[in-house]
């Protein structure tokens, strides 16, 4: 857990998108919440325990667990992607 929020903290500082600035939220599936900021990062949080998709054609920045490689977010887990 400690290496996953050391990686964010790193790309907090080192990426655009993550500062203030205008936040869009995304349709998303009951018990997902998706949202879009500036630069292309979009932050999807799967609070359920069903898989939900991923948007298509994003670079993973950072993920709170395994991912199946089916497109797939799976229950209880997070990404930050980017456009």
């Amino acid at each position: 857990m400690l290496a996953l929020y050391r990686r964010a903290l790193a790309l907090r500082r080192s990426s655009d998108g993550f500062g203030d600035g205008p936040m869009t939220w995304l349709p998303a599936a009951q018990g997902v919440l998706a949202f879009a900021r500036t630069h292309g990062l979009i932050c999807v949080a799967n609070l359920s325990d069903r898989p939900t998709p991923l948007p298509a054609h994003r670079e993973l920045l950072l993920a709170s667990g395994p991912l199946d490689g089916e497109g797939l977010l799976p229950g209880d887990t997070a990404v930050w992607l980017r456009a």
